[in-house]
């Protein structure tokens, strides 16, 4: 789009990159024109030195925190300029909001999963949104995004659905209108994913340290005394953070 001075004005994402930047130089949130100036196309957009902290902090990078935080505005409800332009004036209108903006950001950098990038992105949107107190569980989330890796991921997604060794008990239990059983033990998740069978047994107590699953009563199943778990209501809504759009 062309403003009156014939330059064109930046999109969401170019000002949302501009943000990233900004951020990784120290600045927490954005310091540049201010809505009706970037309207009126009056003041710059792009930040001076833009290109050489771009190299610096990598472009790889830079782009996984520019995506992270485009989601986050969307979430926020932020379609145009000005609308982005509150959305970061409301992620950054206190320290612990600054802080939590800035952690977002640097784990977003450094991770190759859209879906810990998507949910961080949601975080960010969520404390923007509350006028309560609440940044302090945001913070939470935030570390618990940080110490899911794709495995751990896999795993719980695997544990939302129903074990094969309850397929009896399951089909009396739905023939009489009760919710199906989905405790699970860690030589039925091997089985159902070889993919991770060597590894259940490291990623279970990350899962459960976070409160993500619960559990851990020894039963005798087929491979001897086992722990059994299952997936928390916490854990059902965390992976909807981690969801993509309807």
């Amino acid at each position: 789009m062309l403003n009156g001075m014939g330059d064109e004005q930046p999109s969401v994402c170019q000002v949302a990159r501009q943000v990233v930047v900004n951020v990784a130089a120290g600045l927490a949130g954005y310091l540049g024109p201010g809505p009706g100036a970037i309207a009126q196309g009056t003041a710059p957009v792009v930040l001076a030195g833009l290109d050489y902290i771009s190299g610096a902090i990598g472009s790889r990078r830079l782009d996984h925190a520019t995506e992270t935080l485009t989601d986050a505005a969307t979430d926020f409800g932020a379609k145009t300029i000005e609308e982005f332009i509150e959305f970061v004036e409301a992620a950054v209108s206190n320290e612990e909001r600054q802080e939590l903006l800035a952690r977002a950001l640097t784990i977003a950098q450094d991770t190759s999963m859209r879906d810990k990038r998507r949910a961080l992105g949601r975080v960010v949107a969520q404390a923007a949104s509350d006028t309560g107190t609440k940044v302090d569980t945001q913070l939470i989330y935030l570390r618990v995004i940080d110490d899911l890796d794709e495995p751990h991921v896999r795993l719980l997604r695997l544990m939302t659905t129903k074990p094969p060794h309850q397929d009896a008990v399951n089909q009396q239990r739905e023939a009489i209108g009760e919710a199906p059983v989905r405790q699970w033990h860690p030589s039925d998740l091997g089985q159902a994913d070889p993919g991770i069978a060597e590894v259940v047994w490291s990623l279970l107590p990350g899962l459960a340290g976070h409160g993500l699953i619960s559990g851990g009563y020894e039963v005798l199943t087929w491979a001897g005394h086992e722990p059994e778990y299952i997936v928390t209501p916490y854990g059902e809504w965390f992976l909807t953070m981690l969801a993509e759009p309807e």
